[in-house]
């Protein structure tokens, strides 16, 4: 295992300390805890998401013209 030292604000480490404190653990493993964590969602998201283009860039403006002919539940 390797020892890491990292600098976060102080809101950061205020919360860490209290979540530590709940969990009756420190800090540290509570850092470790949540990037394991991340690390994991992020290997769960789809690859292709964000990786095309409509060629239109007013879609957000027109979400509702362009979905008035679909049937909705």
């Amino acid at each position: 295992m390797t020892e890491l030292r990292v600098t976060v604000p102080d809101e950061i480490a205020r919360q860490l300390a209290k979540e530590a404190n709940e969990w009756r653990t420190s800090a540290e493993d509570v850092a470790s805890e949540v990037l394991v964590h991340v690390r994991a969602a992020n290997r769960c998201r789809p690859v292709f998401i964000g990786t095309a283009h409509s060629g239109s860039g007013d879609l957000s403006e027109r979400a509702e013209e362009l979905l008035a002919g679909v049937p909705r539940p």
